[in-house]
């Protein structure tokens, strides 16, 4: 689905990647619970046109076709404001669009990854690529 989406954005079509990490690596076996409030939280946060996934290890990706990176900020503070709360650190989100040089679709996600990072780095909040 995603190289897909990606190919998309490659016709011209707006996609931003988000990265989001809820700090907690072994989220998955430490509260079961809270995984499934936090999946509830995005699926009430986020477009019926946007897709979310768990990568594990505490972080999820959320993909906006149709949405550029100013809209992405919109989606992010949604996010930001349904799962802040229920964090169990401080929440993350790097963001990341497409660009017409990223040739390859691990480019968007690099790009997202090096985001997240630099917003964790911060101690939390947005980063963006």
């Amino acid at each position: 689905m995603y190289s897909y989406l990606f190919g998309a954005g490659d016709r011209g079509i707006a996609l931003t990647t988000l990265l989001v990490s809820v700090g907690s690596s072994e989220l998955e076996t430490e509260n079961p619970n809270l995984l499934r409030e936090i999946g509830e939280k995005f699926l009430d946060c986020i477009r019926t046109a946007d897709l979310v996934g768990h990568l594990g290890h505490g972080r999820f990706v959320v993909l906006l076709l149709g949405s550029n990176l100013q809209g992405a900020r919109i989606a992010a503070d949604r996010i930001e404001s349904a799962l802040g709360p229920i964090s169990p650190a401080p929440l993350s989100i790097g963001l990341a669009s497409f660009q017409p040089e990223m040739k390859e679709s691990a480019a968007l996600l690099e790009a997202a990854d090096r985001a997240l990072r630099g917003a964790e780095a911060a101690g939390g909040g947005l980063g963006f690529a």
